[in-house]
């Protein structure tokens, strides 16, 4: 692995965890974020935002020291890390169904989307897609729709594209002009395709799936 590799972690949601196991992986937390933990209706959403924290602190402490991992959100509400001198990487966060990713470089922006493929409805394909877009899926299976709908949400995590409203960010036509920006489309499996998108030079991307042990060694 070079200094350059987009490094993706992935873990899965699994089955709720136990008292205990919650009592370990949110010891480490701010006091704040416990709070907001807890205000999640549904032990799954729970258990997502925890495991995301989570790996996101497994995934940076390689590169910050644990006293200066703070991060912050810019007014957009994407993540960053806040009031760190040397620290010139990104890191973009997903999650959907039954998995949790991560995608973190050591230099320029990355974004990063996975979803849970489930059927499609008229209305959210003309909300989502543009009107190029909407070609290219028609009288496809649902995981077209997907493979695009995780494209264009990586394409703009990254923080690289002006905000606008779904159906008016083509991934057709930026993928043809943007030429500093890179993709790489792969499947967890058959249910969770993930897209991601970066600008540094790098065109190695190096995954790890990690189980919950895994993210209690650091």
């Amino acid at each position: 692995m070079t200094q350059q590799d987009i490094q993706l972690f992935a873990t899965p949601l699994g089955p709720q965890l136990t008292p205990s196991e919650w009592d370990t992986f949110s010891k480490v937390l701010p006091s704040d974020v416990k709070k907001k933990l807890n205000q999640y209706k549904h032990w799954q959403d729970r258990q997502r935002a925890l495991l995301g924290k989570t790996l996101i602190r497994w995934a940076l402490l390689p590169y910050l020291d644990d006293a200066l991992l703070h991060t912050a959100q810019d007014e957009h509400g994407r993540p960053y890390i806040a009031g760190h001198p040397h620290w010139q990487g990104d890191f973009n966060l997903s999650h959907s169904g039954d998995w949790i990713v991560l995608a973190v470089t050591p230099s320029g922006r990355v974004g990063i989307d996975v979803e849970e493929i489930k059927p499609v409805s008229k209305e959210l394909m003309h909300y989502a897609l543009s009107k190029a877009e909407q070609q290219l899926v028609s009288h496809q299976s649902h995981h077209v729709f997907y493979e695009l709908w995780t494209l264009k949400e990586a394409f703009f995590k990254t923080g690289l594209l002006p905000s606008r409203s779904p159906h008016l960010l083509d991934t057709v036509d930026i993928k043809r002009t943007r030429k500093d920006l890179s993709t790489q489309l792969f499947y967890l499996d058959p249910l969770h395709p993930v897209s991601i998108c970066w600008n540094n030079v790098s065109s190695t991307i190096k995954t790890t799936k990690l189980n919950r042990e895994q993210l209690l060694q650091r």
